[in-house]
């Protein structure tokens, strides 16, 4: 009977990574619980617009970020590892890394948008003039920045490299691009199978990334740009709103398959060739800095 409960609970590494996972879970899901009473009790929780920059500020960092590196700080102490191999930046996070993954992100979506305005989908008809301009660029910025960093963590932390541990770092990068895409797909209004194939893709992008820059300082870099420049500074939809305190005043005068429809830029068809160019573009650029994965 020890042999078999051995087994079933261990490997030659120590805890199979699929009941550490079970933990870190568990771990998250109750810190989320508790700070979600709490905020009930001091009368701080409300309810916000989908695209409201604060309310996805105390959303991203108060009930995802710190339940995540809360838990990914206890399984760190239980596997005697450090926040590194689980590919989250101690040093140097908004480094060159980041800059350079920013830079990508910019860059894919202009090239995005502009693909759909050379094919009469989208023009700017004005400024989204307002009286709180700079607090809604910073406001912004900090939602954008909080978006990047939370969700790579999320789902390119501790879970990758956990997963990767008990089916190898390819297998646990395509699975869990699906369940990011698969997120997407059943948590917003509006959705369609674009935005879960585009959403995948990037994810999967950027867990491939994490093999060649070491961590997920690009990764949270382009994450942070993407969402940004679509968002805010392109004036785009996303979950069929416009955000509050947008740059533009935009019009989307095409079919769906142009402009992503109610789903904005990342769910029109001229994503896949930009995704297509982004794959290409970082073999090419990247092709001789390869980095392994830390070893179980």
């Amino acid at each position: 009977m020890d042999r078999i409960l051995k087994y079933i609970f261990t490997n030659t590494t120590g805890m199979r990574s699929g009941w550490r996972m079970l933990i870190w879970f568990a771990i998250v899901i109750a810190l989320q619980v508790a700070i979600g009473l709490l905020l009930r009790g001091l009368h701080q929780a409300e309810d916000h617009g989908f695209l409201d920059p604060v309310g996805m500020l105390k959303s991203d960092l108060l009930l995802t970020l710190v339940p995540v590196l809360c838990a990914t700080l206890i399984m760190a102490r239980i596997e005697r590892r450090s926040l590194h191999d689980y590919y989250l930046p101690v040093r140097g996070r908004f480094g060159g890394k980041f800059l350079a993954g920013t830079l990508w992100g910019l860059g894919a979506v202009s090239l995005l948008i502009g693909l759909i305005a050379a094919s009469g989908g989208y023009r700017i008809t004005g400024l989204a003039l307002h009286e709180h301009v700079v607090y809604y660029i910073f406001i912004w910025l900090a939602a954008a920045l909080a978006i990047g960093i939370v969700e790579e963590a999320a789902f390119r932390g501790y879970l990758l490299r956990t997963l990767s541990d008990g089916i190898g770092f390819v297998p646990a990068a395509l699975l869990l691009s699906l369940g990011f895409g698969a997120l997407h797909y059943f948590s917003k209004p509006y959705e369609r199978w674009e935005d879960f194939a585009s959403t995948g893709l990037l994810g999967l992008l950027i867990c491939l990334t994490v093999r060649h820059t070491g961590n997920l300082s690009w990764g949270m870099g382009f994450h942070f740009a993407f969402d940004w420049t679509a968002i805010f500074f392109f004036s785009g939809r996303n979950a069929g709103e416009y955000a509050p305190g947008r740059l533009f005043e935009t019009a989307w005068p095409a079919s769906d398959r142009i402009t992503g429809g109610m789903l904005g830029p990342e769910a029109s068809w001229f994503v896949f060739p930009v995704i297509a160019l982004l794959f290409l573009g970082f073999h090419f650029a990247f092709r001789q800095t390869a980095t392994p994965a830390p070893s179980p």
